[in-house]
């Protein structure tokens, strides 16, 4: 069992899906943990924002050190799949639709990183974990430009603050594969039997198998990992 006993974390993105699986087990390893979502998340300091803006993620931060007395760590875990739902790759894809998404799951990470980097350095150092996707290694049809762009720059850019900001802090990425949560809920039938078939193990992920390998990547466990991507996806990009 991972402990992080006297942690200190803030997951974004913590009201639904991985965000919220996060919430409940980094809780469950003794962690006290900060959720910031648009709306309010089961987290012992409960905190509503849009990742899109600045100020409201220094606040939260500030919030999270006023309230606990630090900060270990970060799980920028917010995102979307795609703004407005019906684009594709270019030329359908609208700009109001790229921004969007963009905003959402690139934008929130360098804000992430930005504010909560300061705080990690005060307490001697922390982790940093970036949740990107397997679109970013994979693509599949149909697949958003704004989407596989926005992931493939969470990648980079964990690589870049991983290299700038060690030894004290370190950074990983996670990209899931197809997991189950309300943001995939939506799509027909069919599409899960395709997807799934495509899985050596045969199924969606849970949000929980996600959030475990945050944990790991919170933890002392994971002391000489950084400026990695690691995938949870059922064996999906080894097919």
């Amino acid at each position: 069992m991972i402990d992080l006993s006297g942690r200190v974390v803030l997951v974004t993105g913590a009201a639904s899906g991985i965000g919220a699986a996060a919430v409940r087990m980094l809780t469950a390893a003794g962690a006290s943990v900060a959720g910031f979502d648009l709306r309010a998340s089961d987290s012992a300091l409960s905190l509503t924002g849009d990742v899109t803006r600045a100020a409201e993620l220094e606040a939260a931060v500030a919030a999270v050190e006023e309230r606990f007395g630090g900060l270990d760590a970060l799980v920028s875990n917010a995102g979307l799949f795609l703004a407005g739902g019906g684009d594709g790759p270019s030329p359908q894809l609208s700009e109001e639709n790229w921004q969007r998404t963009i905003d959402v799951n690139l934008k929130s990470v360098y804000l992430g990183a930005k504010y909560a980097i300061p705080a990690l350095q005060r307490r001697g150092g922390g982790s940093i974990v970036n949740v990107a996707s397997v679109a970013a290694l994979r693509v599949g049809s149909g697949t958003s430009d704004a989407y596989t762009a926005s992931k493939g720059g969470v990648v980079a850019i964990t690589r870049t603050l991983a290299v700038a900001h060690a030894p004290l802090i370190r950074v990983n990425a996670i990209a899931p594969g197809p997991i189950a949560t309300p943001m995939t809920a939506g799509a027909p039938e069919e599409n899960f039997a395709a997807l799934s078939a495509l899985i050596p193990l045969g199924r969606f992920g849970r949000p929980e198998e996600v959030a475990a390998m945050m944990c790991f990547l919170v933890s002392d466990l994971a002391s000489y990992c950084t400026g990695q991507t690691y995938v949870v996806d059922g064996g999906y990009t080894a097919n």
